[in-house]
């Protein structure tokens, strides 16, 4: 594969057309989704269309982005990295998405660890709040209903007795007989919205089958 050349995405879960209608049943409380842990590109076994972290120490951290099978140029490897909207694009057969060849000890794959952890609202306090800035971060989940400005947000939404990682939230919390939730939509739908203008099939979730990071 050449520098820059196209990316070939494997198939993602289609957004089918459904009206706007409360999903789930309101009395299942599970637990916390996964904790996402970066692995180092070189350690993972599989990269084509993984979400990855880019970056290095001393410089910062990339999210957002997804990764195809690494390449070698000149005794270096290489990991092809695209941004997500343009992976996206790819899967909507809009076109070839091109990538960018960025050494593998700069890149980092999300890997979904169990978490034990019970559920606990963001840290309060700038303190508690303190990472390394030369490493990239461990990203846990945080329940909905605690963190402020959802629109936009990647979120784990428990729906058919397990969790997806392929939705964003489409609105702000809200209130339904009784019951707090959150209108979300496919991650792919929501990405052709964006592109297109195609508004993305959305639904209603209980807020508390929702978790970002």
């Amino acid at each position: 594969m050449a520098a820059g050349g196209p990316v070939n995405p494997q198939t993602v879960p289609t957004a089918y057309p459904v009206p706007v209608s409360l999903h789930g049943n309101a009395f299942d409380m599970p637990q916390p989704p996964p904790v996402l842990v970066p692995v180092p590109a070189p350690r993972a076994f599989d990269l084509h269309s993984r979400r990855v972290v880019c970056g290095a120490a001393g410089m910062g951290w990339q999210f957002d982005l997804r990764a195809d099978d690494p390449v070698t140029r000149e005794g270096a490897l290489l990991v092809p990295v695209l941004a997500e909207a343009d992976f996206y694009r790819a899967v909507d057969g809009d076109g070839d998405a091109y990538a960018s060849l960025v050494p593998a000890e700069e890149v980092w794959v999300e890997q979904a660890e169990p978490n034990h952890e019970a559920p606990s609202p963001p840290p309060g306090y700038l303190i508690e709040r303190l990472t390394d800035p030369d490493a990239p971060p461990v990203r846990a989940p945080l329940p909905a209903s605690d963190v402020p400005g959802l629109i936009g947000r990647r979120a784990w939404y428990w729906t058919g007795g397990e969790f997806r990682d392929d939705f964003r939230c489409v609105s702000e919390p809200f209130e339904i007989d009784g019951d707090f939730c959150v209108r979300v939509a496919e991650e792919a739908a929501w990405y052709r919205w964006r592109r297109t203008g195609q508004p993305a099939k959305a639904h209603d979730a209980f807020i508390h089958h929702l978790w970002t990071h």
